[in-house]
């Protein structure tokens, strides 16, 4: 009788393939048993508590929104002191830096209506911008 054809490496590959369908069914199967789809729509809530944790339970009480929640409280005009740090005189922009925390805020002429010079001692207001912090009103210091 004449030996059979197979050989270790063909029982060893036959055995992984084996294996790898056995975990895919497995796997199958968990999905199958783990499976959001056709849960009812309240079942989807997610909530949100006044801690901010997130839970499937509908809070206990309800937050009651105050008029005085929606108003923004009055921030007092303030100035900053700084002195004209860099002035690119053909674009006709520059920064200023500031005195205390040594920041520096983009103008523009067109912004501050004249014409600022290298190492002038300015009073400033900004706004916060997607650039950056921008000037909004400059005053010089004599």
């Amino acid at each position: 009788m004449g030996q059979s054809q197979i050989t270790f490496r063909k029982k060893e590959q036959a055995k992984k393939k084996q294996l790898k369908k056995q975990q895919k069914q497995e796997r199958k199967e968990f999905n199958k048993q783990n499976n959001d789809k056709g849960k009812g729509f309240e079942e989807m809530f997610a909530y949100v508590d006044e801690n901010g944790n997130i839970s499937d339970t509908p809070p206990l009480k309800k937050y009651e929104f105050k008029e005085e929640d929606l108003h923004r409280p009055e921030v007092e005009d303030v100035y900053f002191h700084g002195k004209v740090s860099y002035y690119n005189e053909q674009g006709r922009f520059g920064f200023i830096r500031d005195n205390e925390s040594k920041e520096t805020t983009y103008f523009n002429d067109n912004l501050v209506g004249f014409v600022l010079k290298l190492d002038q001692k300015v009073r400033y207001k900004y706004k916060s911008s997607k650039q950056g912090n921008q000037v909004v009103e400059v005053i010089v210091d004599k």
